[in-house]
């Protein structure tokens, strides 16, 4: 982050959906990355019901057999990423892609040929990915994407304190309950006298900040790590336009007096941000005890 970080190699590929062999139909319909340095995969693939594939559909049986290979292409790839060693593919590799594309891939999906890039923001280059290839419209659509909005803010706002470069991490994984096997991605993290703070995004649209703050109100209530939580938001998104996302926010705050919350859409919420991120950046410690205490 910043000019000082260092630019990491990032390895592509278009994941693309062909429907009809004859007439050659193809659509683009994801996006898969790999970071050989750290073994990190991120990928995203189009939902059956969006609407870039329900004009693609000709018979229901069109749509069961897209969706049943995307759930098997999320299920490997998933696997893959969590580390399931039946699989034997390394992440760390820069043939990683195309050890995935070698598997025996679903009826339909294929990758594109590898495509190489370098970058110092990992996260801008994804969803620049995403919207050139799939489409922003069609991403936006659909739930996981639409926290983007305002992270993507957020990113640009710590890209530009370059102190941040080694204090601040993005998409950390945390348990709530240290006895379930179950984490939850947080989009920013740093470490404070030995415990872990989070920053972390709303939704754009209304229906997926309900989602939001059952997730965010179980997290709250159960991870006790943090010392301090904060939220970011946009007060002129859909999920805030009859003030649901405020009162949200609230409850929240109410609950849990770790949690602040910044509209950084906003002149004075962008300000207090970046002074908030200059302060993370003169006391913050440097992320590899972020990661030895995640791990």
């Amino acid at each position: 982050m910043g000019e000082f970080k260092s630019r990491k190699v990032v390895w592509y590929s278009i994941i693309r959906y062909l429907s009809d062999v004859v007439k050659g139909e193809i659509l683009n319909v994801g996006i898969i990355i790999n970071i050989p340095e750290t073994g990190e995969i991120r990928y995203r693939i189009l939902k059956p019901n969006n609407n870039k594939l329900k004009s693609f559909w000709r018979s229901k049986v069109d749509e069961k057999t897209y969706k049943t290979g995307h759930d098997v292409l999320n299920y490997v790839i998933s696997s893959i990423d969590e580390n399931e060693l039946r699989f034997g593919l390394d992440a760390s590799s820069d043939t990683f892609i195309n050890q995935v594309s070698s598997q025996n891939l679903p009826n339909g999906f294929i990758f594109s040929d590898l495509r190489f890039a370098k970058a110092s923001n990992i996260d801008l280059l994804y969803q620049n990915l995403l919207r050139e290839y799939v489409g922003g419209k069609f991403l936006d659509e659909e739930t996981g994407s639409n926290s983007m909005v305002v992270k993507r803010k957020a990113a640009n706002i710590i890209d530009n304190t370059p102190a941040l470069a080694t204090v601040i991490k993005s998409n950390i994984l945390i348990k709530p309950i240290k006895s379930l096997n179950k984490s939850y991605t947080i989009d920013f993290g740093y470490a404070e006298e030995e415990r872990i703070e989070l920053i972390h995004s709303t939704p754009e649209k209304l229906k997926a900040a309900y989602e939001w703050l059952e997730r965010m109100n179980f997290v709250t209530e159960n991870y006790t790590e943090s010392s301090k939580i904060t939220l970011l938001y946009k007060s002129k998104s859909e999920s805030n336009r009859d003030g649901s996302l405020v009162q949200m926010l609230d409850y929240l705050k109410q609950k849990d007096e770790r949690i602040i919350s910044y509209d950084i859409f906003s002149d004075q919420g962008e300000i207090e941000f970046t002074q908030e991120l200059e302060r993370i950046g003169r006391i913050a410690q440097p992320v590899e005890v972020l990661d030895r205490i995640i791990s």
